[in-house]
């Protein structure tokens, strides 16, 4: 099982509610994906309901719960591979 430290990544918002979170990666991306939990980016699982995932560019944005710290957004740079996942998996 993968590590979110295992990603390289940098912290936007940290104990955020789920509003400042979405309101956040909509600010910061040019589509956005609701994606349920269970979803993994590069092997990592995300938890929770409806979360959303940005992309702009070769960005990823995303809100990661860590248990006992609560909300983050995070910012994945150079992260194609997990664009062109998120198209190929909610392609329309």
């Amino acid at each position: 099982m993968a590590c979110i430290n295992d990603i390289p990544f940098e912290i936007l918002i940290k104990g955020a509610t789920p509003a400042q979170c979405e309101k956040l990666i909509q600010e910061r991306s040019d589509k956005v994906y609701h994606v349920t939990g269970g979803y993994r980016i590069r092997g990592v699982a995300l938890m929770g309901d409806n979360v959303p995932v940005g992309v702009k560019g070769d960005e990823v944005f995303f809100q990661f719960i860590k248990p006992c710290f609560g909300l983050f957004v995070l910012r994945v740079p150079d992260a194609t591979d997990i664009a062109e996942q998120l198209e190929k998996d909610f392609k329309k």
